[in-house]
């Protein structure tokens, strides 16, 4: 019969490998394209790696917790289709299968929520737990039967939720992050500051800003375009589409889901933004919002600092920064940072382009 792999899928344009965290399929066991069959990870983010094809399991060719370049099986289908790949996997299990045999790049999507159908359900209901704790718990894989409420009416709320944080996994992140910020310290950067007062409506929580904070910076970069390039081969080269990293708070640290802001956002914009913050906060991205951002927005308005004083992500050439936020007799006012690449512009042009920000900041809320 063919066998098709599937294979560690490529998460990020810098990754080469990847961990296996678990499977959730057996051999033997049938599956159709789109079924869940691996959860993998890379630094902060875990996903769950989905079948393109119908077949049998035949092999599961890893273990938990082994690490596997991108490209490398994760395991092999029995599949009744054409074997394109016939003999390719007939050596030992040990062998490893020649790169450019691999097959095309697998494309993982953001996983919807679902329910598990093994809970025993007088269990369950003795569970007393807000809506939106349910729905986080099962977004995190926590057993709220092993949850305690804070609360003395024993009702767990979101607040309750813990996760169990492995250090292993923490030391990984952080050696990725110090890479990454070893490479931005050769870049000639600094960072100016605006207190910029803004209308009471603005969202109360950085998950709630967040499309105001997309949109609003998208207009700043249309409207200064000089500002929105990339530095590569001792040239700034244009760009055109805006694709802004934001920093999410997650489990192991804060991620930076890539999210793309169009000139005229659809009505459904909106609704696809707080989908994707939401999965970030688990530490959950989809592999088409993983790479390609053009800038970048942290928003530490949350934790109640007066300024944030944020690095360049080669070879980006601007970072948006929010600070404090305060009430005012009219509204609010928030501390505001850009953090630019002396090569593209001088502190005149990001003084220009946060009061230009104030302005399409208001316009949005």
């Amino acid at each position: 019969m063919p066998q098709s792999p599937i294979v560690m899928p490529k998460m990020s344009m810098t990754m080469t490998e990847g961990e296996l965290i678990s499977y959730t399929v057996s051999v033997g066991q049938e599956v159709k394209a789109g079924d869940v069959v691996a959860t993998v990870a890379t630094d902060k983010v875990d996903m769950e790696v989905e079948a393109d094809t119908a077949g049998t399991v035949l092999e599961l060719t890893a273990t938990p917790n082994q690490m596997i370049n991108v490209g490398e099986p994760l395991l092999i289908l029995e599949t009744v289709g054409e074997d394109l790949l016939a003999g390719l996997f007939d050596s030992p299990p040990a062998a490893t299968v020649p790169a450019q045999l691999a097959p095309a790049e697998l494309i993982a999507t953001e996983p919807e929520l679902e329910v598990a159908q093994e809970v025993d359900a007088p269990a369950a209901t003795a569970v007393l737990a807000m809506p939106g704790a349910r729905v986080k718990a099962a977004e995190l894989g926590i057993d709220l039967t092993k949850v305690t409420a804070a609360s003395a009416s024993g009702v767990i709320q979101v607040t309750d939720l813990k996760i169990s944080i492995d250090p292993d996994r923490r030391a990984k992140a952080r050696t990725q992050i110090a890479k990454v910020t070893m490479a931005s310290a050769a870049i000639p950067q600094f960072t100016v500051l605006r207190n910029i007062a803004v209308d009471h409506k603005f969202g109360k929580t950085a998950v709630k800003r967040t499309a105001t904070l997309l949109k609003a910076w998208q207009r700043t970069l249309e409207a200064m375009p000089h500002l929105h390039v990339f530095w590569q081969d001792d040239a700034a080269k244009l760009l055109t589409d805006v694709k802004i990293a934001i920093a999410i708070e997650a489990p192991y640290g804060f991620v930076t889901p890539v999210i793309s802001v169009p000139t005229t956002p659809a009505p459904q914009w909106n609704s696809e933004v707080a989908q994707i913050v939401a999965a970030a906060t688990t530490g959950k991205i989809a592999v088409a919002n993983l790479s390609g951002a053009t800038t970048s927005i942290t928003d530490l308005g949350d934790y109640a600092v007066q300024q944030a004083n944020v690095m360049l992500i080669t070879p980006q050439a601007t970072a948006l920064s929010i600070g404090s936020i305060s009430k005012t007799p009219t509204g609010l006012q928030l501390t505001a940072g850009l953090t630019l690449d002396h090569r593209v512009g001088d502190p005149g042009d990001a003084a220009k382009a946060l009061a230009q920000f104030e302005i399409n900041l208001n316009e949005v809320i």
